[in-house]
């Protein structure tokens, strides 16, 4: 690794003359031995131009305090110069120029850089001091960079102890452990991202009242996992429905459905689901189902909400569900027999493939039988040797070309790539 500022990033920065906002150069050597954060960012991502007013904001307020051991290097991802020069003007940091293109891309390549906007702190040394800076100043915003300035970073964390559970991507609002560990307190308010730790929970003076978070995988009872639901809406109209109702009149499973009004595989398949769900409701009442919406304003899901026979969990109160189920996308249907247990969680595949019939065998408190190797149906997987579509039987991938599938009778006639065979998903696997 590089030992100097001057190695990294060559002889000569660009920097604002806040007179009339022309750029100049200065030594990169003035940096030296200050904390220095890396910018990796460009002015056509939006997610960089909606983050870097808000960092420039925190910049600006934490100046006076960090200005003799702090300061922030624009490294651009920007396509041209006209780009640049727009964007920069933005930034009160300096900046590599745009000139030092193949530097930058070293840059990027040699700290690992895989997306933007991205942070990377460098020690008054030159070692990596904080990898995701960018997680870090939008959990603490200016005091991440008071604890960068003084050589440290924000986040923490401790060996989870047996039985703990793990929140990925999560940190205590407080002490900043990230990942949080064991157990999760939260505000289930959309406007507030508050997260507590075990700790921190007994100081906390938040304006609302806080819950605990279920831990994913552990097992709880319909009354158990709904304990955060009010209430549930009727699918008519603003009726409160209690939750209870659910799991009464010897119900034998319910199902989790998690989608968005904005989402265009949900609008596809949330009236087939629709047209199951109504043929079945005619031979038996023992599946129930509600919505968990991922809509983004309470009018989309009210609008959304009455093209569903179901009920649905208020817009406010679905966070808990969502961070017990981990859905790795939508639309979503987790399906739970009566005591709680999962009966799958590709509920969305086997209606795609057996329709009213999957849902018929719910009602008994059943799953279907998995079907031969042969016989299986890979929902939006198709065949890139022939093009069958979906593709059924044996999937053999192969990770060289990367996203190539081919069925098992193109896989015999071979390929220049050694191929995997995919196995066929498991009902605790998401779809």
């Amino acid at each position: 690794m590089a030992t100097t500022l001057d190695e990294l990033l060559g002889e000569n920065l660009l920097q604002h003359d806040e007179s009339n906002k022309e750029s100049s150069k200065t030594p990169t050597n003035q940096l030296n031995g200050k904390v220095v954060a890396l910018y990796f960012s460009a002015h056509w991502c939006p997610p960089c131009r909606n983050f870097t007013p808000k960092l420039a904001e925190i910049f600006k307020d934490a100046k006076d305090e960090v200005k003799d051991k702090l300061d922030i290097v624009f490294v651009s991802c920007d396509q041209d110069e006209e780009g640049f020069n727009k964007y920069f003007n933005e930034m009160p940091w300096k900046a590599l120029p745009f000139s030092e293109r193949d530097r930058a891309k070293t840059l990027g390549e040699k700290f690992e850089v895989v997306g933007i906007p991205s942070l990377v702190v460098l020690s008054s040394s030159c070692e990596v001091l904080v990898a995701d800076g960018v997680d870090e100043i939008r959990s603490a915003s200016k005091d991440a960079l008071l604890k960068w300035s003084e050589g440290k970073r924000l986040f923490w964390s401790r060996e989870a102890k047996e039985g703990e559970h793990v929140w990925e991507g999560t940190s205590c609002t407080q002490c900043y452990m990230n990942p949080l560990i064991g157990t999760r307190h939260g505000c289930p308010n959309r406007e507030c991202d508050v997260n507590l730790c075990d700790t921190c929970l007994p100081n906390s003076k938040h304006e609302h009242s806080l819950v605990e978070y279920l831990a994913p995988k552990k097992h709880y009872s319909l009354e158990q996992l709904l304990k955060s639901v009010p209430y549930l809406l009727n699918p008519d109209n603003d009726e409160k429905i209690e939750t209870k109702t659910l799991w009464e009149d010897d119900v034998k499973s319910v199902g989790f459905y998690f989608s968005a009004h904005w989402c265009p595989p949900c609008r596809s398949f949330t009236p087939k689901l629709v047209e199951a769900f109504k043929e079945a409701q005619k031979d038996s009442q023992s599946f129930r189902m509600i919505f968990i919406s991922s809509d983004r304003d309470q009018e989309s899901f009210d609008e959304y909400r009455k093209t569903m026979p179901w009920p649905a969990v208020p817009f406010d109160s679905t966070a808990l569900l969502k961070a017990y189920f981990q859905c790795s996308g939508i639309p979503s249907l987790v399906v739970l027999k009566s005591d709680g247990n999962i009966l799958t969680r590709r509920g969305r595949d086997n209606v795609g493939r057996k329709g009213v019939e999957t849902l018929k065998v719910w009602a008994k408190g059943e799953n279907l039988p998995r079907p031969p190797p042969e016989e299986y149906e890979w929902a939006h997987v198709s065949c890139d040797g022939c093009n069958a579509a979906p593709l059924i039987g044996k999937r053999y991938s192969c990770s060289t070309c990367g996203n190539y599938d081919l069925c098992s009778a193109c896989e015999k006639k071979g390929h220049e790539h050694p191929l995997t065979d995919v196995p066929q998903p498991d009902d605790n696997e998401d779809d």
